[in-house]
This record gives structure tokens, C-alpha cells and sequence, in this order.
């Protein structure tokens, strides 16, 4: 028996290598026909003979039709020969049959997605790079440390090497992203005839995960066993409609539900202590912003659901509540926001206190402390705004900050951080407040959507849908201006109504008014005879 297994496992081993030989040297011709097939595309399309001699214009196109190429392997030949004339060295590493033409083609199309990144593969190193694989092999550019990756790294590490790089140098261009994404970003909500209601909008790319991802962590996929009597699973939409329903109505009632800012959907109450003291001060108290009776401001304060503010009237700060590490903690969280009552930071800006973000002056992550001295409410698309290049920020007081734009860097690390007690006015010849930067731009296209995106802010990514956006935009205001033109010409043209007649006044019967003159008779060829007897009568 046992000399049954010794040889079956001998067997096994041996199948095992003859295979594995079959395969490597199959393999091994498919990569060498790969690099040739590429290698005579690339010359085909440097003579331009796809157009000239089998009529494509394009090559993949080419490819499949002509020569019966997979789709997939006709793309990965068609891409690397397009681009062959800007990636040499990863062009080499293909047709020299070193690297897999699947990994290369990978590279340059991802290299080729974005100017900068096209920009920094070719650009040489200041001191040549070993390649990670093989210490004697020195990488001159970026393009031959990625190539070095297509010939000896598994996919998987080529692609997050890929990655990384763009990551690295999106930095600003993701911001701008962020800033169109939240400018094209909308949502409607409608009553229907059934009384239910009809949803619908295009949420941004960070606002979308964020919501995905809470859908399917309320709502795992249905499990066959809860298919009904038919075998229908139930549908996925009608799940997360429950989801969202959970969510809203458990969000300011539920102590484990979904929290903001550490604390779920309470009221704020604003009242100086002598006021709530019932003193005569003559001042009222404000419910989320709205003025309230005394007596109900004493009686809310009382109830779990509000949070009452108390202000010393003279200093106008709100009692010291805490400090936290990173994030502001419930208490500081709540003390940024009633001093801040009005909302972001921003000049004009409407969005309300409970849309903002707690901004860092100083960054955290730079040394600066989590207080409220170090700590500004923005809306999220202001609070985007600023960490981009040129931007400070400066605290003048409670709820009070002096916001500009330069002309420079303000920190040199692009990220619109200021120091602590930086002042606002640098000198520079370009020294504008967001109020300043705001008026330059009213009337254009700033304010074509609600958040005041400038055109300067336009990213590449999303400027096709900026446009059109903008554009219908522009055609609705236009349409407008027509509407009121008319409207304007009806009123300036339209005659004035007739008077009434006057009152008949009262006595005798009035003698009935003359009959009308007799229309111009017709010629003499064309007139009608008279009746005799009725000479005095008209031709009626």
C-alpha cells in the first residue's frame, strides 16, 4: 500500500513538471508572437498603412477584423503602438518581448490619462534610480521604473505602483475636482399624485460613497432563503428606500443612530444668562435663529432635545466647553457654533451652521492645537476653497475671521494652511478678502452655480460638465429676460380699456338714432334693379 502512494504521488510530480514545461514554453512563444505582431503594427502605423492599404482608421479595428484578434489583445497592441511614439522605453520593454504586452499596455494608458502624468513619466530623475528588482539596472526616467515593474512585478504591484503616482500628483487637481463636484451636484424632491414621493439629483463623487456605503452596510444583498412564494428575491431599490427612511427617522431620535459633529439633530437655544434669569433686559432669546418668548426659552431649556447656549452678553463668548485631538469634541463642537450662529465663515455665504466644518488655522497635523482659537466653521465647499494654494485665514474674534487670497503660496506647501496669528495683509500686489474675490467675479460665470465656483476653479476633469451646466444656466436666464421683455411690451402697448357709456337719464323716450349712411352704390353696369313702389325704401 505504501509503495502504491510513493509511486502515485512519483506520477503526480512528474505529470506535474512536464505540464508546467509544456506551459512555460507555450507561453513563451505566445509573448515572442506578441512582441513580433506589435512590432509590425507599430510599423504599419508609422506608414500609416492601416488607412492607406486596408482602409481602418482604427487599428483595433484593424486588428480584429482583418486578423481575427481577440478583442482584448487587438486593444493592448492597438494602445501600446498609439502611443509608441511618447513611452519608448516601456515600447521596448514590449516588443523586445521582455515584458507582457497586457502589463505594458496597462501603463501607458494610464499614463497617458492625464497631462501631468504624462509630463512626469518623462521627465528624468536627478540621480538615476535602482530598480527594485535588480540593483545594477539604473532608471533614468519614471517611464523606465515602470517598465522595470511591467517586465519583472505581478500585476496587482504594478497597479499600485501606477496609483501611488497618480495620488501623488493629483494633490491640487483632486481639490478643483472636489470644487466642480459640489457645484454640479443637486437634489429635488417632489410630492407625487399617489402621495408618495419623487427623488431624484447627482450627488458628488465623496457625498456618493458616503451614501453607497451606508446602503449596502443597512442593506446586505438578500439571501435566497428570503425569496417569496414565487422565488422573487426581494428588489434591492425598495431596501434602500427603507434604509433611507430608517436613517432620517431615526437620526435625532435615537441615541445609537447616525450622529454629526458627536451630537444627532437637536435645537439650539441662544438666551444671556440674565435674560433667562427672567431679568427685564430687554434682549430675546433665539431658537435656531428665530426669536422665542422668555417663558418658552425657560421651559426649552429644560427638555432633553435642546441644547441651551448661555452667552456672558458683555464678552459675547459662550462658556469654555473643552478640547479635543483631532476632531472638536461634542462640547467644542457646540461652542464653535453658537458662536458662529450664522453660519461658514465665508462673506455671504448662506449655508447654515449645521452644513460646516470645523477648519484647522493652523493645521493639526503642522502642531496646531484643537481649540477654539485655532478652529473656524467653513461649509464644505468653502472650507475646499481655502485649502487650495494662495488662501489664509486669520481669527479676529469669537465667530470672526479675516479670510484672503494672495498672489503667492501663503505657506509654500500649496495647501492654503496659514499660521497661527499670521495677519491677513502680506503686502503683496494681489492681497484680496473672499469678499474682494467675490465682487470681481459677480456677473460672470462665478455665479452660475449656488456655490460661487470660479471659472479659475474649473478642473479639467469637469469642465465639459461645468459648460453645459453654465450653459443652461445662461439659456434659462436668457429665456427670462425674453419673458419679462414681452411681458413689459404687452404692458406699454396695450390700449387702454374703453370708459363705459353714461347712464341713460330718465324722462321721455328717446327718438331712436338716424339709420347709417347708405354704402357707395356699385357702378352703373353692376346695380341691382329697384322694385317699383319701393323707391324710398333702402335695398335691403
Amino acid at each position: 500500500m505504501a509503495a502504491t502512494t510513493i509511486h502515485s504521488r512519483t506520477s503526480n510530480s512528474d505529470q506535474a513538471q512536464t505540464i508546467r514545461a509544456l506551459l512555460d514554453t507555450a507561453a513563451s512563444v505566445v509573448n515572442t508572437q506578441y512582441a513580433r505582431v506589435l512590432s509590425a503594427v507599430i510599423d504599419a502605423k508609422q506608414a500609416n498603412l492601416h488607412r492607406t492599404a486596408f482602409g481602418f482608421s482604427a487599428l483595433r479595428d484593424w486588428l480584429i477584423s482583418t486578423f481575427d484578434f481577440t478583442h482584448r489583445t487587438a486593444s493592448d497592441i492597438a494602445a501600446i503602438a498609439r502611443l509608441s511614439t511618447k513611452f519608448r522605453a516601456l515600447v521596448e520593454a514590449a516588443v523586445s518581448g521582455q515584458a507582457r504586452i497586457d502589463q505594458v499596455a496597462y501603463a501607458v494608458r494610464q499614463l497617458d490619462r492625464t497631462p501631468a502624468m504624462r509630463l512626469f513619466a518623462l521627465t528624468p530623475f536627478r540621480i538615476p534610480v535602482a530598480s527594485p528588482f535588480d540593483a545594477d539596472t539604473l532608471c533614468a526616467t519614471p517611464e523606465h521604473l515602470i517598465a522595470q515593474y511591467c517586465q519583472h512585478a505581478p500585476f496587482k504591484d504594478l497597479q499600485r505602483h501606477l496609483d501611488d503616482l497618480a495620488a501623488h500628483l493629483a494633490e491640487e487637481s483632486e481639490l478643483l475636482d472636489s470644487l466642480g463636484e459640489q457645484s454640479l451636484q443637486w437634489i429635488e424632491l417632489a410630492e407625487t399624485d399617489n402621495g408618495m414621493w419623487a427623488l431624484s439629483g447627482e450627488l458628488s463623487g465623496d457625498t456618493g460613497r458616503l451614501l453607497d456605503k451606508y446602503l449596502k452596510t443597512a442593506c446586505p444583498p438578500p439571501r435566497q432563503d428570503e425569496q417569496d412564494l414565487d422565488g422573487v428575491l426581494p428588489a434591492q431599490p425598495n431596501r434602500h428606500a427603507e434604509a433611507l427612511h430608517q436613517l432620517i427617522a431615526g437620526y435625532g431620535t435615537n441615541p445609537d443612530a447616525v450622529k454629526r459633529h458627536g451630537h444627532t439633530a437637536t435645537l439650539d437655544l441662544m438666551v444671556d444668562i440674565e435674560t433667562l434669569q427672567g431679568k427685564d433686559t430687554g434682549r430675546t432669546p433665539l431658537l435656531e435663529g428665530q426669536p422665542v418668548s422668555v417663558a418658552k426659552a425657560r421651559l426649552m431649556a429644560c427638555e432633553a432635545g435642546i441644547i441651551p447656549g448661555v452667552f456672558d452678553y458683555d464678552s459675547g463668548e459662550a462658556i469654555e466647553l473643552g478640547r479635543a485631538a483631532r476632531l472638536p469634541n461634542q462640547a467644542l463642537r457646540r461652542k464653535l457654533e453658537l458662536e458662529q450662529g450664522e453660519g461658514c465663515a465665508w462673506s455671504g455665504c448662506s449655508r447654515p451652521v449645521a452644513w460646516t466644518e470645523a477648519h484647522h488655522i493652523q493645521h493639526w497635523a503642522d502642531g496646531g492645537d484643537t481649540n477654539a482659537d485655532n478652529l473656524i466653521l467653513l461649509c464644505r465647499f468653502h472650507h475646499g476653497r481655502i485649502h487650495t494654494a494662495g488662501w489664509t485665514v486669520e481669527k479676529t474674534g469669537p465667530g470672526q475671521a479675516l479670510i484672503t487670497h494672495h498672489d503667492h503660496t501663503a505657506t509654500g506647501d500649496d495647501t492654503g494652511a496659514t499660521q497661527a496669528g499670521q495677519a491677513g495683509e502680506c503686502g503683496c500686489s494681489d492681497w484680496r478678502t473672499d469678499a474682494d474675490l467675490d465682487t470681481e467675479n459677480q456677473g460672470s460665470d462665478w455665479d452660475v452655480f449656488p456655490t460661487g465656483l470660479y471659472r479659475t476653479e474649473w478642473s479639467n476633469t469637469l469642465k465639459p460638465d461645468l459648460d453645459s451646466r453654465a450653459e443652461q444656466a445662461e439659456r434659462q436666464r436668457a429665456l427670462a429676460s425674453i419673458r419679462a421683455a414681452r411681458a413689459k411690451c404687452r404692458t406699454r402697448f396695450t390700449p387702454p380699456a374703453k370708459e363705459p357709456a353714461p347712464a341713460k337719464a330718465s324722462g321721455p323716450t328717446a327718438l331712436p338714432p338716424p339709420p347709417p349712411p347708405l354704402s357707395p352704390s356699385p357702378s352703373p353696369s353692376h346695380r341691382e334693379p329697384i322694385p317699383a313702389g319701393n323707391l324710398g325704401d333702402p335695398p335691403f
